[in-house]
């Protein structure tokens, strides 16, 4: 449900506000009349708006949380309500959103009831209760607001904890990649310990080797002292046994500089997608496409390729806020690579505001004629150019930020050419 709330603000929070306008605002006009609507009203009005506007959403709740006590009434089980507003504040609004609307829920519906029991004449009831004494007064104020407050507690960790799996925890994809680079490394530490174990049976074999080499050259100077024509021979054994330990010492190098090339490999494109799971993680909605069949490059054009992608995230993280989408599409033809990377970086931050449609046509005159600049984008454009590539850099007024690097001939530096 609070992903249907997050990708369309009105709809979802049009149904949920009816829904408790119904049962709620239903049980007060049964209990207290017709007068108790106008407060249910405005509480469901503030769930309408507490996706999309938050501050008139905050402003809604807090007049219909005064409304009981200046129109005379009971305290309303419409209050409720406005602990369902807090809970979709809590998820989606951001952080002085949050706390004003949580602060102000707890005071003005603690003030309220306050305010009606200190004005309740003893032995009257209130919801068929009876209030005999100033005792009873004094511990039903305790009970009410011990009540309210938790009400707007757990309605705001339940906000938060939903944000929380909505932000942060993986999507089914997420879980898949994450599961791929598992049995990667299982395998990977499979691999290594089988080469660390051939790595030991070539230097026992190899130990063994020059022990018998060394035994060889004691025993022929002995030889040679007795008998100096077999001193041919005797070097020709010698030199064959040091040939057998070379090609042992040569092999496990092999080995061991296999292994170094291992641990040492350097990002590319095939670690891209641990990438996108790491920002998805801090909460920014990362979407990759891939059209056209990739092609294998050499190490450091894929490298480059991982530069431009990581560099341009990077960025977005440091100037978006949280929730930003970012469209990452890779199109490979025959020869060629093109990247897109757009983010919603400024219509993000504008609804976030309340603010959604604050540029002007000043501002698209600045994006057409002023180019972003800065060393971090300099550097990139630099590796590009050591590919051939060519890399643009764009703000898209009122949306975000536009990279499109294109490479025209990958072919070149394919591991097939």
């Amino acid at each position: 449900m609070f992903l249907w709330i997050r990708d369309q603000k009105w709809l979802p929070a049009l149904y949920l506000s009816l829904t408790t306008l119904l049962i709620l605002g239903g049980l007060d006009y049964f209990f207290q009349g017709a007068l108790a609507a106008v407060s249910a009203s405005l509480i469901a009005l503030s769930i309408i708006f507490s996706r999309a506007v938050p501050w008139l959403s905050i402003g809604f709740v807090f007049v219909g949380l005064l409304a009981p006590t200046f129109l005379g009434l009971e305290p309303q089980i419409s209050i409720i309500g406005a602990s369902v507003n807090l809970l979709v504040l809590a998820a989606f609004a951001n952080k002085i959103q949050r706390r004003v609307g949580f602060t102000g829920n707890i005071v003005l519906s603690s003030t309220g009831f306050l305010f009606f029991i200190a004005n309740l004449v003893p032995s009257k009831t209130i919801y068929g209760l009876l209030v005999p004494t100033d005792n009873s007064k004094i511990a039903l104020s305790v009970i009410g607001i011990l009540a309210l407050a938790s009400l707007n507690v757990n309605a705001w960790f339940i906000g938060r904890y939903v944000f929380t799996s909505i932000t942060h925890v993986g999507s089914e994809i997420d879980l898949a990649n994450l599961e791929s680079q598992i049995s990667a490394a299982q395998i990977q530490l499979a691999e290594d310990g089988r080469r660390f174990g051939i790595a030991r049976d070539v230097t026992d074999l190899l130990l063994e080797k020059v022990s018998a080499t060394m035994v060889t050259v004691e025993s022929s100077s002995y030889a040679i002292k007795a008998d100096p024509t077999v001193t041919p021979r005797l070097l020709e054994s010698v030199s064959i046994a040091i040939r057998d330990a070379f090609e042992e010492i040569r092999r496990l190098s092999d080995l061991l500089s296999l292994q170094e090339a291992k641990s040492i490999a350097l990002p590319g494109i095939r670690d891209l997608n641990s990438l996108f799971v790491t920002y998805r993680e801090l909460g920014f909605n990362v979407n990759f496409r891939e059209n056209g069949k990739r092609i294998d490059l050499v190490h450091n054009a894929s490298l480059v390729v991982y530069r431009i992608v990581s560099e341009t995230l990077y960025n977005v993280r440091q100037h978006a806020p949280v929730n930003t989408g970012i469209d990452v599409d890779f199109i490979w033809t025959e020869t060629a690579l093109q990247i897109l990377i757009k983010d919603n970086g400024e219509e993000t931050m504008k609804a976030n505001s309340g603010d959604a449609t604050s540029y002007s046509v000043a501002d698209d005159q600045q994006a057409l004629t002023q180019r972003p600049t800065g060393a971090g984008l300099a550097a990139l454009a630099d590796l590009a150019k050591l590919y051939d590539a060519t890399i643009e850099f764009a703000r898209v007024p009122g949306v975000g930020f536009k990279v499109s690097a294109a490479f025209p001939d990958v072919l070149k530096y394919s591991k097939g050419k």
